[in-house]
């Protein structure tokens, strides 16, 4: 299995958040999706750090997922940069912060 890197705002008080992205990175990887780093989740919005530019099926499979479990928000990032983003705040992956 590819290591990505899991993180959560709160996973302390929140371990269900954890609990929840790991499931959305083993679907991922079920998908044949291999270019993620890291999954992060803040107050529901996903945050993914892609190791390369994703492929138009990789994103949409990561944005359905996530939208599958009742979040309708997602940041995407390549190695930190942002590339695409459903809203503003803080990089968790130490680029620039989303617009």
């Amino acid at each position: 299995m590819a290591e990505v890197k899991i993180t959560a705002n709160r996973s302390d008080e929140e371990s269900w958040r954890i609990e929840r992205l790991e499931e959305v990175r083993d679907i991922i990887l079920e998908k044949g999706v291999k270019n993620v780093l890291a999954l992060h989740d803040h107050k529901g919005n996903l945050y993914v750090d892609w190791s390369e530019q994703p492929s138009t099926y990789a994103l949409a499979t990561a944005i359905k997922i996530w939208s599958d479990k009742g979040e309708p928000h997602s940041n995407h990032s390549v190695r930190g940069r942002p590339l695409v983003w459903d809203m503003s705040g803080d990089n968790p992956f130490g680029g620039p912060s989303f617009p």
